[in-house]
Formats: C-alpha cells, sequence, structure tokens
C-alpha cells in the first residue's frame, strides 16, 4: 500500500523547497498526496515549516544508500528527484526506480549521467515499464515541447511534410543557478573523461545519428516570413540540443505503431540566446566561449568553486517573481517551402520556480495522466518529457496559468 503518491526526494534543498510549494499549491484540487523525501528528517522538518506546507509524510533514506532509497520508493508512485549533482548523487536512485517500477523524474542537465543511466538501466525500466524522465526542467522541456509542436505544425501543412532545420531563440530574466554550476564544474572535474567528452558529441543521446556537423554556434540565425533573428552561443544548448536529439532518434529509430509522427531523416537542431544583430551575437559568443575555456584550467575552477555560487544558492523570492522566458522555435519543412514559428512562455525565473512549475507537472502526467499518454510511453524506459509526456503535458501546463504557447505558419492568414 502506498504511503504517498508522489514523492518528492531532496526536499530540503533551496529548489525542493520550491518544488514542494507546487505540489502544495496542486495537491488539494488534483487530488494526490505527495511526502518529503531526504537524508535528515529533522531538517526536511524544518524547511517544510519554513515554506508553510505540509506533506503526507517524510521519508529518510541517504541518496548512496540503495537499499534505503528502495525502501521508500516502494511506498509511492512517483519520484521527483532534485538532488544534485547528479553525476555524484543520482544514479542509486535511477537504479533503484528502474528496477521497481516506479516513474521517475529529474531536473538534470548533466548529459554524461543521461548517457551512463541509460546505457546501464534501460533494460531494468522497460521490463519494469518505469518511465525515467530526466531533464524535466527549464532543461529541457522548453527547448524539447517547442520543437514538438512545430513538427505537429508543420506536418498539418501537407503530406509527407517532414522538418529541416529547426533552430530555438531563447529571452530569459532570472538568476543563475548554482546547482547548475556546480553540476558544470563536476562534469568538468570528472575522472572518468572518456564519458564526458562522448557525452558532449552530437547525437550523444540518440540511437540514430543525424545530419549535423557538430560544429559550434557563433552567430546562430533562423528565419520566418522573411525577417531574420540571430543569436549568440547559449550555456544551456548541449544539453538541450542532446534532449531534442534523443527524442528526434527513437522516433527516428521506433516501429511505426509506436509513434505519432516522425521528424524526419534531415531534422538538424540548434539554439541560440536572441540578441538585436549578428555583430553583438558574434561578440557575446567569443566572450562566453572565453569564458568557458577559462574553467578549463584547474586554478581558475578552483576560484570558482571557492567564491561562486554553490549548490542551494538562488535568487530571493522578489527576484523569482518577476522571472521570466521566451523560446521561440522556428522550423522549416525539409524542402524549405514552409515555415512555422512555435512561441513558448513562462513566468518566474526559469531556473527555479517555472522550473519548480515545470517538473512537478511531469510528475502529476505520469501520476494523474498515464492512460492518455502517447502510445511509446506505455513501453517505459528511458524518454524524453517530449516522447512521454507529449501534448499532455502541454495541456497541463497552460491550465496552470503560468506557461503559454502560440503557434504560427508562413500559411496563416496574418503573413
Amino acid at each position: 500500500m502506498s504511503t504517498a503518491d508522489i514523492l518528492l526526494y531532496g526536499a530540503s534543498g533551496f529548489t525542493g523547497q520550491l518544488v514542494a510549494e507546487a505540489l502544495a499549491t496542486q495537491a488539494a484540487w488534483q487530488k494526490f498526496t505527495w511526502a518529503a523525501g531526504g537524508r535528515n528528517r529533522q531538517k526536511l522538518e524544518e524547511r517544510m515549516k519554513e515554506v508553510n506546507v505540509e506533506p503526507k509524510a517524510y521519508l529518510v533514506a541517504d541518496s548512496m544508500d540503495e537499499e534505503g532509497l528502495r525502501r521508500i520508493v516502494k511506498q509511492v508512485k512517483v519520484v521527483i528527484t532534485v538532488v544534485g549533482p547528479y553525476l555524484q548523487y543520482g544514479e542509486p536512485l535511477v537504479k533503484v526506480c528502474a528496477e521497481e517500477g516506479v516513474h521517475l523524474v529529474d531536473l538534470t542537465g548533466e548529459t554524461p549521467f543521461m548517457s551512463r543511466t541509460v546505457q546501464r538501466y534501460s533494460h531494468q525500466a522497460q521490463q519494469s515499464k518505469a518511465l525515467i524522465l530526466h531533464a524535466c526542467g527549464f532543461d529541457s522541456v522548453p527547448s524539447d515541447l517547442g520543437t514538438l509542436l512545430a513538427v505537429q505544425r508543420l506536418q498539418k501543412l501537407g503530406p509527407d511534410v517532414y522538418a529541416g532545420k529547426v533552430r530555438s531563440g531563447f529571452k530569459a530574466r532570472g538568476g543563475f543557478s548554482g546547482g547548475t554550476f556546480m553540476s558544470l564544474i563536476g562534469i568538468l572535474e570528472s575522472e572518468n573523461s572518456a564519458e564526458v567528452k562522448s557525452a558532449f558529441k552530437r547525437y550523444s543521446l540518440s540511437p540514430a545519428k543525424g545530419e549535423h556537423s557538430g560544429a559550434p554556434v557563433v552567430v546562430g540565425s533562423a528565419r520566418f516570413k522573411g525577417k531574420r533573428t540571430y543569436g549568440m552561443a547559449f550555456l544551456m544548448a548541449p544539453i538541450n540540443c542532446a534532449v531534442v536529439e534523443r527524442t528526434w532518434g527513437i522516433l527516428e529509430s521506433a516501429d511505426a505503431s509506436k509513434r505519432a509522427l516522425r521528424y524526419g531523416p534531415k531534422f538538424v537542431y540548434d539554439e541560440f540566446m536572441t540578441l538585436p544583430n549578428p555583430i553583438v551575437a558574434f561578440l557575446g559568443s567569443a566572450f562566453f566561449y572565453l569564458a568557458f575555456g577559462a574553467l578549463l584550467l584547474p586554478p581558475v575552477r578552483w576560484l570558482a568553486k571557492r567564491f561562486g555560487l554553490k549548490s542551494g544558492d538562488g535568487p530571493p523570492r522578489d527576484a523569482q517573481q518577476k522571472g521570466w522566458y521566451e523560446v521561440t522555435t522556428y522550423a522549416t519543412s525539409e524542402d524549405g517551402t514552409k515555415e512555422v514559428k512555435v512561441v513558448g512562455k513562462g513566468k518566474g525565473d526559469p531556473g527555479y520556480l517555472a522550473t519548480s512549475w515545470l517538473i512537478s507537472s511531469c510528475a502529476l502526467c505520469l501520476l494523474k495522466d498515464y492512460d492518455r499518454l502517447p502510445t511509446i510511453a506505455k513501453d517505459g524506459g528511458f524518454l524524453t518529457p517530449a516522447l512521454a509526456l507529449g501534448n499532455v503535458l502541454v495541456e497541463r501546463l497552460e491550465k496552470t496559468g503560468r506557461f503559454s504557447w502560440t503557434v504560427e505558419d508562413n500559411q496563416d492568414k496574418d503573413k
């Protein structure tokens, strides 16, 4: 018998408290129960009191204690884990959920971690029908869903219309995540350098290889109805691209009866941070690559760890409320004759407040909407948010009043 429907593991952390608030806000009218999980009950109780929420239960286990995790996972239906860096702390929980048939969603943006868990536990997850969904926050739900909606609209414009180039341009207001920063440092300092190098190649998470050259973005661009948009290199692009490419690759490789659509063999995806013109974009990219290159130097990383953001650091509440993001996805058909633009918007700091609603909504799709999920989700395994949840997640997010999408094509009346 279940103790609760959802376990929020890592509830006492900065992001965990935000997710706890999102769950508590929805629990009464969505009619579900949730438990706060972590390694220290006293700390969990204190942190939940700080944000004035009351979980149904407290479930305690250390992130490296496999048997302890197994004990608490067996008491719930869905797990949300926000304990990172995931390369360091995340694998045992993924393993246990895959073996026990319990769905799991996380916030990892660590491509090596995703690659490792997919390779090690896919068979167990498919056997147990557990759905394991990585990257269920700002990384990488907006990119994944925006691409899905763009391809869906393209394919409504004519028979056998497949996607060619797809580009997403980002605008956002929010603080940089301490957890994301420490995850980046952890990747750069990983002892398994071969694993890291492999995971950051194009199509590293995809079961199929596409046509992207692998060249980094210096000046990104996209065009819709004759107007061109420019942008610079984007820190989260390698992560988001890997997730979107996994969505494409699984669909490309899947049996036709298991997929609702196919992106097409010529599909190529990229991202950029939107800027006013190509000159500003070039200068922004130059600065970005210099800064990232500096982090490859051990003395610079030492300084960054000592004086930079730490896991659990984050912006104050008022700043989070003022945050927002806008992701515009531009898709061109394979033959270049058709165009689609999808604009996705979210309220709240992207890496914190918006992310807490994104991941909690993903978990609720698994709990409340499982019967409505795409056919491919019913086999379990390691899927992406777009593959497993698709339009069901779009619908759920829009109902929160915090997210919206608009879709336009070059055949619309206002062109």
